[in-house]
């Protein structure tokens, strides 16, 4: 009762403008497992819809398609860059729409629908063309979990505890991907035949557990719901939220009654982004840099790594072995950096991990052994995999909640025209220099120093900062 009573006080709390505290009863909510089961539902469902739908034609050509003749060399770049590019770039927008107009809820549900039903098809389909139809529809639902997964957590979390929820519970991903790679080594290779089964367990996963899942579990984002001017659906939802944490912690401390500036969605946010100097700056900023992180460190690798590993001897299930290896590696450096909390810039992770990205190919290039590609796999793992969600998690804290979605739509979802572009330039930059050094080139200097360096120099702080004071 004492706990119900202390919720009840901060959620009957106004400020001068008549709306509820939101934002304030939220920070002050103590860490508990109610955080993390959402966190880590959103994330494993990110892991399997990214990792499985968005990886599916990099895991096909080399096992599958090229083996068989199906797919040429340039084919297979024209349809991993249309899966990484249009589709997600029309996902992103689609579900950015959605996410803005009809709540984040309905767009993680509706992301996780289409990817699972879009990856039916690379179960029978083998003709080129219609692939590359697939590869754009498969991929909807990946730029739709894309632009909400960051934007969903930076709002449902403290500052005090952001950082550390986000990237532990985003550390699961990296378990997802062990998991993956563990069924790849034992349904992909050839001798074992069993890749169309691979493709319909990811399905059954998306489809059928996690789509429930997060229908029944996964609560609307109070701060969106507050930002559109429903204040007593917020309410609502806040509340059930406090009781279920109090019930674990005891008394809820008081929120802080200091009014915190929300701002009302509405029509124009994407004029607002352009218009208003702050943030307009901070979008150029963070849009050259996804631009050249896309076809660089986040796909570049990705594009050729199995087929640059099969070209220098490895056999199928000894690359899986080797990917489930390097994703458990993967997850204690995630450990490392969640613990690392608000104590360390996002934008100084982001220029380590560009940096450690680059260190490893270069291992790679000069050294092609199994030693070189044990050592160099795990470091560009981490590299692509901290880079990645530190600049998720920076893209989202950078823009208010009235703007959050579109702003990352507009900064990630054009970003994916350089993964369109750049990915497509893959396949006859593999052929080019010594060990494929063009392709090694081009997703290492461009791809990841360069815009590891421009975040360095220009991104603004974010850590130990109230969401609504970093994006006021």
């Amino acid at each position: 009762m004492a706990a119900n009573g202390h919720a009840d006080a901060a959620a009957d709390a106004r400020n001068d403008a008549g709306a509820y505290l939101i934002s304030g009863r939220i920070d002050r909510l103590p860490l508990t497992r109610v955080h993390w089961e959402l966190a880590i539902l959103v994330e494993i469902t990110w892991g399997f819809i990214i990792v499985d739908t968005d990886g599916i034609g990099a895991r096909l050509y080399p096992f599958v398609w090229r083996p068989l003749g199906l797919i040429s060399n340039t084919q297979y770049a024209v349809i991993q860059a249309l899966q990484v590019g249009l589709g997600v770039l029309l996902g992103t927008y689609l579900m950015s729409f959605v996410a803005d107009k009809y709540g984040r809820r309905p767009a993680i549900l509706l992301s996780t629908a289409l990817a699972g039903i879009c990856l039916c098809p690379f179960a029978f389909v083998t003709d080129f063309v219609p692939l590359v139809l697939f590869s754009v529809l498969s991929t909807l639902g990946v730029g739709g979990i894309v632009a909400t997964h960051a934007v969903y957590l930076s709002e449902m979390t403290s500052h005090s505890v952001r950082n550390k929820t986000m990237l532990t519970s985003q550390a699961s991903t990296a378990i997802v991907g062990v998991f993956i790679a563990l069924a790849a080594s034992k349904m992909m290779p050839k001798e074992f035949g069993l890749w169309r089964e691979f493709v319909w367990l990811g399905v059954v996963i998306q489809v059928f557990i996690l789509l429930p899942l997060l229908y029944f579990r996964l609560p609307e984002s109070p701060r969106w719901l507050e930002a559109h001017g429903r204040h007593d659906e917020a309410d609502s939802v806040l509340r059930k939220l406090e009781r279920r944490i109090a019930a674990i912690t005891g008394p809820l401390p008081p929120a802080d009654p200091t009014p915190r500036v929300v701002g009302r969605a509405a029509k124009g946010q994407l004029l607002e982004i352009i218009t208003n100097p702050e943030y307009r700056g901070r979008s150029i900023l963070i849009l050259v840099c996804w631009l050249l992180a896309y076809p660089g460190i986040v796909y570049g690798p990705g594009a050729f790594l199995l087929v640059y590993m099969v070209d220098h001897g490895w056999e199928g299930e000894h690359v899986f072995q080797l990917s489930m290896f390097a994703s458990m590696v993967t997850f204690c450096a995630f450990m490392f950096n969640a613990w690392l909390g608000e104590r360390v810039e996002r934008k100084d992770v982001l220029f380590v991990a560009a940096v450690l990205f680059s260190v490893a190919w270069a291992i790679m290039w000069i050294s092609p052994t199994v030693p070189g590609f044990i050592i160099g796999v795990c470091m560009y793992r981490i590299g692509t995999s901290l880079f990645l969600f530190n600049l998720y998690n920076y893209t989202a804290i950078a823009f208010p909640t009235r703007i959050r979605s579109v702003a990352f739509a507009w900064t990630d979802g054009l970003g994916h025209l350089g993964a369109w572009a750049g990915v497509t330039s893959l396949g006859p930059l593999y052929g080019i220099g010594p060990n494929h050094l063009g392709w090694i080139a081009f997703i290492v200097i461009p791809g990841a120093l360069l815009p590891g360096i421009l975040i360095k120099l220009f991104g603004i702080k974010q850590s130990q900062r109230v969401l609504e004071e970093v994006a006021k």
